[in-house]
Parts: structure tokens; C-alpha cells; sequence
């Protein structure tokens, strides 16, 4: 459902872009050529749905597009100037380029013409629920924070010992953490590692962790081959299968996808009834690969 609010929505997006200006509202001009509101729905329609959300909601994409466009213009203009449309190479592209808007354009209406109803969505996901319920149980998680000092030396012990005497003074663990772990990476979040299943951390690390109880506990100063670290334990969460009502949107979404894909795939598949392919012929063009 989310997929196809998010399809509703950029849709409406482009209805409030459409009304709040005519098509030939210039955009951007350089001499006499210019980029129109037409021009920028015609490249917005070209990509996926939530792109389009994005880019019309997002003043700095909206601007690079437009740019984009007037960038490509003027070079197309260009290249006409050059003589390069003439060329035999140029001129069977653009005949390419030409059948793949209309052939995306085409698949773009057998989409709309066989956009699945609520009742098939709601089928598709009961059914792929039912069929691999192992796809839905949810290992359990472990949610920490860590502040790590690099290096095996007792210089680097000391300063973890430090700031655990900090920490057991009442300093607070994530300002201590964006201050002085040597993790780049979790350093900026306060240290929070986010949660994770059993064995995603080096075994000195999971093994401390696991001896910490309650949520706030904190660790021992602990060597791994990364150096020391101060572990805290944030929250547990058990293993546990996820409902129906918490998968259905993705399998939803999935649906509409699967189902679309079968049905372009049997509009192709008819389309190349009877079609003669000649095999030695497009053989000849491979090509050894280099040593």
C-alpha cells in the first residue's frame, strides 16, 4: 500500500505542478533556447515513482534537473550545428533512442491497463505469508553503544579505564563517546552501534556484551583486535515472528511488482511469436575476451 500511495503521490505532485503553471512557463533560458515546465514533467514522467516524489519536493534536485536539461539542449544544439545528426552512427541511435521511449511508454500503459485491485493485492500477500513463514521470523536483536581506544598498549587501557571511571562517575556515555572513541563510525552517533543478532561482533565483544543484564549496564574495559572498549548495553529485543498486519505493505508492494512483471512478461512473450532468430549470425559478433 505505501508503494502505491507513494505512485498516488507523485502523481498528485505532478497535477500540483501542472496547475500552478501552464506547460510553456519557461524554467531557464540561455539566448533563444529554453527549458519549459513541459520539458521538466516529460523527464520527471521518466523515472520511477518515488524518485519523482522526491524531485518534486526537493528544491536543489529540481533546480539540477532543470539544469540538466538546458545543459543537454544546448549540446544537442551543437551537435545539430556540427553535422554530427547526419552521421550514420548518430542517426541509428536516435532511431534507438526514439523506440525506447515509446516501448517504455507502451510498458507504462500495460502497467496502468493491468494495475492489480485491492483483492489481488490482499490475496498475493495472505498467500506469500502463508507459504515461507520462516521469511518473517526476526532473530533476536541486541541495541549497544561503545567508545573504543585503539591500540593493545596499557596507554590505551589507561585511557579506557579513565573514562570508564567517568562514566561510573555519572558522566554521560554518548558525549564521552562523540569526545573520544576512536570508532569513526559510531563516534558521531554517541557511540550507538544500533542493534544487531548474535555474532555480528568480534567474539571478545559479543561475549562481554552478553554478560551485561540490563539496559544501561556498561562493560569492563574490553580487548579486542580493534583495541578497548566500553561496551553499554541499550535494550534487548527477543526473537520473535512478525505478524501478518507488520509484513502486509511489503508484501503489497512485492505483489503489485510480481504480478505487473508477469503480465509484461506475457505481452513480450507474445510479441516474439513466430520471431526468427538467427543464431550463427549474432554468433559471429562474439567477440574473445582479453587476456
Amino acid at each position: 500500500m505505501k508503494h502505491i500511495r507513494s505512485t498516488l503521490s507523485a502523481c498528485l505532485l505532478l497535477v500540483s505542478l501542472t496547475a500552478h503553471a501552464a506547460p510553456e512557463t519557461v524554467l531557464m533560458q540561455v539566448g533563444d533556447a529554453t527549458v519549459t515546465e513541459a520539458d521538466l514533467q516529460a523527464e520527471i514522467l521518466r523515472a520511477p515513482p518515488q524518485a519523482r516524489t522526491q524531485a518534486l519536493t526537493n528544491r536543489q534536485t529540481l533546480h539540477f534537473i532543470v539544469r540538466n536539461l538546458m545543459t543537454r539542449r544546448l549540446l544537442a544544439r551543437e551537435a545539430q550545428a556540427n553535422g554530427l545528426a547526419a552521421t550514420d552512427a548518430v542517426r541509428e541511435q536516435i532511431r534507438l533512442a526514439s523506440e525506447r521511449v515509446l516501448a517504455d511508454a507502451r510498458l507504462n500503459q500495460i502497467n496502468q491497463e493491468n494495475e492489480p485491485d485491492e483483492a489481488a493485492l490482499q490475496n498475493y500477500a495472505k498467500s506469500a505469508y502463508a507459504a515461507q513463514p520462516e521469511r518473517f521470523a526476526q532473530p533476536a536483536l541486541t541495541h549497544a553503544r561503545h567508545i573504543l581506544i585503539e591500540g593493545d598498549t596499557e596507554a590505551a587501557k589507561a585511557e579506557a579505564e579513565k573514562l570508564l571511571a567517568q562514566i561510573r562517575g555519572g558522566a554521560n556515555f554518548e558525549e564521552l563517546a562523540k569526545a573520544h572513541s576512536q570508532d569513526k563510525g559510531s563516534a558521531a552517533r554517541g557511540g550507538d552501534l544500533g542493534s544487531f543478532p548474535d555474532g555480528k561482533m568480534v567474539p571478545e565483544f559479543e561475549a562481554a556484551l552478553k554478560a551485561l543484564k540490563n539496559p544501561g549496564d556498561v562493560s569492563e574495559p574490553v580487548k579486542t583486535q580493534f583495541g578497548w572498549h566500553i561496551i553499554e548495553l541499550v535494550d534487548r529485543t527477543p526473537a520473535r515472528q512478525r505478524s501478518f498486519d507488520e509484513a502486509k505493505d511489503e508484501l503489497m508492494r512485492e505483489g503489485r511488482a510480481e504480478l505487473l512483471k508477469s503480465r509484461r512478461a506475457q505481452k513480450t512473450g507474445h510479441i516474439l511469436d513466430g520471431a526468427k532468430e538467427y543464431d550463427e549470425a549474432i554468433d559471429a559478433l562474439l567477440q574473445q575476451p582479453a587476456r
